[in-house]
C-alpha cells in the first residue's frame, strides 16, 4: 500500500508504542508512510558479538547491501571479555567507520589502551563524533587520559567497575573544545582510581558544567566515599547528587563510609539515596550516616527533594523496622532538612511488613509539614 488513511503523526505515535521486533517489522510491510518509523526502532540499537547474526562480519555485509538503512542506527553496544575477540576481527574497523550517526555507545570488557590501532581509532573518532552524546563504559581498562577521549557533544557518561591504568596512554584526536558532560555514574568498587582519572589535571575544569552526580559504591572500604569530595569540589554547577551504598559486609556502615562533605555544593536541589538500610537495630543501620549528611545543609542550601530507597534490606533476617524506628528517621530529616524543602519520598519494600499509611502515622513531623511521601 502506498498511503495509510490515518495520520502520520497518529501511526508515529502506535509504532513508538511497540518493541517486538516481528510486529514491527509487519507493520513496515503495511504502507510506504510507516516505513521510516519502523526502520527507527528496529535498526535503533546495533549490537556486536563475536559470531553468528550479530558479528561484525554480518552486520557490515548486510549493511554494504543496504547502506540506506546507517542512518538509522543510534546506539552502538560492543560485548566482549577483556578485548577477546573485538582485538583480532578484521572487520571491526570498517563497520564502525560507516557508523556516522551513533548518538550513544557501550563497550563491555574493552581494554582501550590496548587494542589495534585501527581500532582504537575508529572507536575514539565515534567518541569524538557531533553526534555522539551518551557513553556507557562497562568492565574497561581506560588509558591515563580522560575528557580527550571525548568530543564536546558528550552529555553523560556511565563508568561501571571499570580499571584505569595510569602508565598507558592513547593517542586520542585532538580536540580544541573537550568533553565537559552535564551527568555522570560511576558503579564498582574502584571510587578512588576512577575519580583521580576524572580529575582535571590542567587549569580547565571539565566538571564545571556537571549538573547531576550518582555513585553507586559496592564495598566497604572506609575513604571511598572520601574520594567523591574531590569530585564535589570540582562540580560547582551540581543540582542532583545520587548515593547508594551497597555493603560487601555486615559491618556499620557508618564507621565504613563517612558521609563526603558536599559543603561545594550551593546549587543542590535534590539529594538521592538508594538501598538504604533504615532499621535502628540493624548492623549496617545507615541514619547517622543520613543525618550526617544532612546536617551540613544549612539554610543557605536550596535542595527541594530528599529521595530515600529503603526497599532493599541486607540482613534481612534481623526484626523489621517497628513504629519508634521510623519515628527517629522522622526526627533526623525533620531537624536536618532545610527549610526550603518541598518533598520527602520514602520509598519501601514488603520486608517492612508496613503499609505506605502507616509508615506516614509513625512520621509525625514531616506529615505536619505536608511535604512527606511514601510509596511501595
Amino acid at each position: 500500500m502506498d498511503s495509510c488513511p490515518f495520520p502520520l503523526e497518529v501511526l508515529g505515535l502506535i509504532v513508538d508504542q511497540l518493541d517486538d521486533f516481528l510486529t514491527l517489522k509487519s507493520c513496515s510491510y503495511v504502507c510506504k508512510s510507516l516505513l521510516p518509523s519502523c526502520r527507527a526502532h528496529l535498526f535503533r540499537d546495533l549490537q556486536l558479538r563475536p559470531a553468528g547474526r550479530t558479528s561484525p562480519e554480518s552486520w557490515n555485509h548486510f549493511l554494504t547491501r543496504a547502506p540506506h538503512l546507517l542512518p538509522y542506527i543510534q546506539q552502538l553496544i560492543v560485548l566482549c571479555e577483556r578485548s577477546s575477540w573485538v582485538s583480532w576481527d578484521p572487520v571491526l574497523p570498517t563497520l564502525l567507520a560507516k557508523l556516522q550517526n551513533i548518538g550513544e555507545i557501550e563497550l563491555h570488557g574493552c581494554d582501550l589502551p590496548c587494542l589495534p590501532t585501527p581500532l582504537s581509532a575508529a572507536i575514539y573518532a565515534l567518541f569524538h563524533s557531533p553526534s555522539m552524546k551518551h557513553v556507557r563504559l562497562r568492565l574497561c581498562v581506560l588509558p591515563s587520559s580522560c575528557f580527550d577521549l571525548f568530543g564536546p557533544a558528550l552529555e553523560s557518561i556511565v563508568l561501571s567497575d571499570v580499571a584505569v591504568e595510569p602508565e598507558l596512554m592513547v593517542h586520542a584526536l585532538e580536540a580544541s573544545h573537550p568533553a565537559r558532560p552535564k551527568h555522570l555514574m560511576i558503579e564498582g568498587k574502584a571510587v578512588g582510581p576512577v575519580v583521580d582519572w576524572l580529575i582535571p589535571s590542567s587549569e580547565r575544569n571539565e566538571l564545571e558544567d556537571l549538573q547531576s552526580l550518582s555513585l553507586k559504591y559496592q564495598g566497604d572500604d572506609p575513604e571511598a566515599l572520601r574520594a567523591v569530595e574531590r569530585l564535589l569540589q570540582h562540580a560547582g554547577s551540581l543540582q542532583t547528587l545520587h548515593i547508594g551504598l551497597y555493603p560487601a559486609g555486615h559491618q556499620s556502615m557508618p564507621e565504613l563510609c563517612p558521609a563526603p562533605c558536599i559543603c561545594y555544593n550551593q546549587q543542590l536541589r535534590e539529594l538521592r539515596l538508594s538501598h538504604f538500610d533504615m532499621d535502628i537495630s540493624s548492623p549496617t543501620n545507615q541514619l547517622p550516616w543520613l543525618g550526617s549528611l544532612l546536617s551540613q545543609m544549612t539554610t543557605q542550601y536550596r535542595v527541594q527533594k530528599i529521595t530515600v530507597d529503603a526497599r532493599h534490606r541486607p540482613c534481612l533476617q534481623l526484626p523489621i523496622l517497628d513504629q519508634t524506628g521510623w519515628t527517629d528517621v522522622d526526627g533526623i530529616l525533620a531537624r536536618n532538612a532545610p527549610s526550603c524543602l518541598e518533598d520527602v519520598h520514602i520509598r519501601i519494600g514488603d520486608a517492612y511488613n508496613a503499609s505506605p499509611g502507616e509508615v506516614s502515622s509513625c512520621m509525625p513531623m514531616l506529615s505536619a509539614k505536608g511535604i512527606l511521601r511514601v510509596t511501595l
